[in-house]
């Protein structure tokens, strides 16, 4: 039975751009390292939207992988959750 595609992996596939690839691998493993570090914490999506001040479904569209998170809004969950989301 083959997989059905979702709709990042169906567009990728449709137009292959590398840079769209790139910018979505990194993405979700930042992402990924966030939902850990709420988990590691006890928290849950609700208690991580209260410590940054923002919506739970603001919350939601950050971790989706998919929204072009900004430095500030990085910075500031390295800050509440105490861990580093990116190292240079």
């Amino acid at each position: 039975m083959e997989k059905e595609g979702n709709m990042i992996t169906d567009w990728l596939d449709q137009h292959g751009d590398l840079e769209i690839e790139k910018f979505i691998e990194k993405n979700l493993a930042i992402t990924e390292k966030v939902r850990l570090a709420i988990e590691a914490k006890g928290w849950n999506k609700v208690q991580f939207a209260h410590a940054l001040g923002k919506s739970p479904s603001e919350i939601t569209k950050w971790l989706s992988g998919m929204h072009n998170l900004t430095l500030k809004s990085l910075v500031k969950m390295e800050m509440a959750l105490g861990v580093e989301l990116i190292i240079i």
